[in-house]
């Protein structure tokens, strides 16, 4: 089963066939390496503009490594550990890279936004995540977030409302820090 045709229109199907019914499972890394790339080709202008007035190649060689590290460091590390930790409460049943691909398979959807950002650099514009269309990043955004809540009430066994509430409540010291930090 490709996890990248059947996470669009059965992701419950998707999730289970893939996370729980595969027990030797390696880390599926390919959706958060094009996150980072997206990632990498969004801090392009902010290191291009450490480094020079114009565009260098150097600073794609700088921004898509920093992008693809950042990626593995939230998606790989932060939030499946901040939910696997919070799932622990009401007793959820996951590993540490059952979460990872959850959040893996997840933002596969993030796919399109890479697409867009390409077709941004290629035509000469900054490919900067602000630039996209709105209501495209929106609607990636919140089928991601379905995923991910789908994704975690499977692994987890969880009902949906459990699961949002844990994705909720381990965003909370991330909210609180960025809160603190603007005032």
């Amino acid at each position: 089963m490709n996890p990248y045709q059947t996470i669009w229109l059965s992701p419950k199907r998707t999730f289970s066939d893939y996370l729980l019914n595969n027990k030797s499972q390696s880390l599926f890394a390919l959706p958060i390496i094009i996150i980072g790339l997206s990632l990498g080709l969004n801090m392009m202008p902010d290191i291009n503009a450490i480094l020079d007035d114009e565009f260098v190649w150097w600073s794609l060689l700088i921004a898509i490594p920093m992008g693809i590290g950042t990626a593995f460091l939230i998606l790989g590390f932060i939030m499946p550990g901040l939910v696997k930790l919070v799932g622990r409460i009401w007793n959820g049943e996951s590993t540490m890279r059952q979460m990872v691909n959850v959040y893996s398979i997840s933002s596969i959807p993030y796919g399109l936004l890479l697409i867009y950002q390409i077709m941004l650099f290629a035509i000469g514009e900054d490919p900067l995540l602000d630039r996209l269309n709105g209501g495209l990043s929106y609607i990636v955004w919140l089928w991601s977030f379905a995923l991910l809540i789908i994704g975690i009430s499977q692994i987890q066994r969880f009902s949906y409302g459990m699961a949002l509430l844990n994705i909720l409540i381990s965003y909370l010291p991330i909210l609180i820090s960025g809160i603190l930090r603007a005032t």
